[in-house]
Order: structure tokens, then sequence, then C-alpha cells
């Protein structure tokens, strides 16, 4: 006769525990762990850097030359590549600052916010590898691109909204500090 066995038997589930192997190691149920949520800074930050990484490695991976010459030419084709990368660094980090900062005041400050979002995005990330590929990408135009690319951020970071904004009175506008 065959015997089922039952898994809600209690004396099944102790001859289970006990096992005959001294050097068993230890184990443990995933299932039981506690996934501690994340902060909202922290998701705020994985979304702005995942954005910022998609169009640096399609900067990075394109060939240099323009696919449609007849269309755009190579400048502006690499130009609208790295547009996303100005306007998360320029408008959506002081934005996503701002929202965090007004929405979760008990977390997180105005001050922590900005200095962390633009310190990963701009400053870890942006600036290092737009850098890097102005000194040593081997495609003229690219490099081009890249210096081109530190104009544009600091025109952007003047405007209304961003980090060095200093020129508007209407609060809804105001950099992440407020207005100048």
């Amino acid at each position: 006769m065959m015997q089922i066995d039952d898994p809600l038997d209690p004396l099944a589930q102790q001859n289970q525990l006990h096992d005959d192997d001294d050097n068993a190691a230890i184990e443990s149920d995933s299932s039981k762990v506690d996934v501690e949520e994340e902060s909202p800074l922290l998701l705020a930050l994985d979304d702005l850097e995942s954005r910022v990484v998609t169009a640096l490695n399609e900067f990075k991976s394109h060939s240099g030359r323009a696919s449609n010459p007849a269309v755009a030419n190579i400048h502006d084709e690499l130009a609208s590549i790295l547009r996303p990368v100005v306007e998360v660094a320029c408008h959506a980090g002081p934005s996503a600052a701002r929202a965090l900062a007004s929405n979760y005041p008990h977390l997180l400050n105005l001050d922590l916010c900005v200095d962390e979002i633009y310190t990963s995005v701009n400053s870890k990330l942006v600036i290092l590898v737009v850098s890097e590929s102005a000194q040593s990408d081997l495609i003229p135009a690219k490099r081009a691109a890249s210096l081109a690319l530190f104009h544009t951020l600091h025109v952007e970071w003047q405007k209304a909204g961003s980090y060095l904004d200093s020129t508007t009175n209407a609060p809804s506008l105001a950099g992440p500090y407020g207005p100048g």
C-alpha cells in the first residue's frame, strides 16, 4: 500500500525538520524576507537616472553619421538625441525635487532633494559622461555635440524652474528654492 505524505501532519513536519546532516547549510526562505519600501527620493532618482542613461547610451552608440542627411545634419541629430538629457538635468530634476519635498514634508526637505538629485543626476552622471565624451570620443561630431551640451545646460539651468533660476517671481515657475 502506498502512503501519501500529508503536508499538514505535525509529525511529518517535525521529521522533516530533523536532518541527519550535521554540516547542512541553514536554509532560508526567501519568500519570508520583508522587502523594505524604497524611499520616494530613491524611486525618483532611479527614474531620472534611467532616462538619462538611455539617452546617453544612444548617444555613445551613435555611429557619428547622419542617418538621413537630407532631413537633418549630424549636429542636429546628435542634439536631438541629447535633448532628453537636457530635459532631465535641467527641468525634470528640479521639478521632481519640488514635488517630493511638497508631497513628503515629513520625510524629505527641499534642500536634501535638490542636492541629492543634482549630485546623482548631474554631477555623477551627466557631467562625467559628457566630459569624457568631449575629451576622448574618436568621432569629431560627437565631441562637438558634447561640448555644445555644456553651453545648453548652462542656458537651460538659468531658465524658469531650473537650478539657477533668478528671473521669475511666480512661485509656480520658480527654481527649486523659490523665486530668486
